[in-house]
């Protein structure tokens, strides 16, 4: 059987390519790297399938590869963003819990003699410690990328984009628990005046 160098370049290649370490570009390097080590190593007189091997073995296995290519495309932008999106969307969590809080505790007198809490207010603080496993949760997400061995480029716009959609989804019906007390003294008390 004789040796075919493309299909031997691309079978390297498509080895190289299973390891997700390595980016387009950096597969476009090495495999130029390959082929001018070949072309040189044919020029001493050597055979396409010697000078194949010869330069793989030079530039190193794929495991090495891999370890060496994972340290030059590490973006260490992206751990420090998740961080601070982690930060804010706890902020925002801590806030919206105190926000229930606030009205719970500033407003329980005033609804008890009108009836209590309307029922929609009652289920967003009974729902309340979920403001605190929402950051648990994220920080748990946050953990997995900092700790991971291989960087997504731009997997912090997903994360952000995530957390940003999980916020307004709960400032919502926050919001509106926290006025639907306030309304129901008013129009209690408007009612009784007329």
């Amino acid at each position: 059987m004789q040796f075919d160098l493309n299909a031997a370049v691309l079978d390297w290649r498509d080895k190289l390519k299973q390891t997700s370490q390595f980016r387009a570009e950096n597969l476009a390097e090495l495999e130029s790297h390959l082929r001018d080590s070949v072309a040189r190593l044919q020029g001493q007189e050597l055979s396409e399938e010697e000078a194949f091997l010869i330069a793989t073995r030079r530039i190193g296995s794929v495991e090495q590869l891999a370890t060496e290519f994972e340290k030059v495309n590490r973006n260490p932008m992206n751990k420090i963003i998740h961080g601070l999106v982690l930060v804010f969307f706890s902020i925002g969590c801590w806030f919206l819990w105190s926000l229930l809080t606030v009205c719970e505790r500033a407003l329980r007198h005033l609804v008890e003699g009108h009836g209590g809490f309307p029922l929609f207010t009652q289920l967003c603080l009974q729902l309340r410690p979920a403001l605190y496993v929402l950051p648990l949760l994220a920080l748990a997400w946050c953990v997995f990328v900092w700790f991971r061995k291989i960087d997504v480029r731009g997997s912090w716009m997903g994360f952000f984009a995530a957390s940003a959609s999980v916020i307004m989804l709960v400032t919502f019906p926050t919001v509106i628990a926290t006025y639907l007390p306030l309304l129901k003294v008013l129009l209690t008390l408007s009612g009784s005046k007329s």
